[in-house]
């Protein structure tokens, strides 16, 4: 297993990562182009998985717990970058980056 993703300061209240654990993502083999994202952002009011200009919002389900499946066809053979974000409440228009990972 490689590093852990980027993390940014909002990252450390609190939030706990499920999947994916490595930074650096890999084309999956069984689900087409599909990967799994499951989290733990407390006080979040949505949270969303960002790769270029796509917007996939997670679901939320449990305590504070945020997950789906994000399509990264466009993100395979690139040098780009998937960023998960969340929105709090009082500011539920802004997205902070919580972490960041590699395509």
């Amino acid at each position: 297993m490689g590093s852990f993703p980027q993390q940014y300061a909002p990252w450390k209240d609190g939030c706990y990562l499920h999947a994916p654990l490595d930074r650096k993502l890999t084309q999956p083999t069984s689900k087409e182009n599909l990967v799994d994202f499951k989290l733990v952002v407390p006080q979040a009011v949505g949270v969303a998985v960002v790769v270029g200009s796509e917007w996939v919002m997670l679901k939320k389900g449990g305590e504070n717990i945020w997950q789906g499946e994000v399509d990264m066809v466009k993100a395979w053979g690139t040098s780009g970058r998937a960023a998960v974000c969340a929105a709090y409440e009082g500011s539920a228009e802004t997205y902070n980056t919580l972490l960041e990972y590699t395509t």
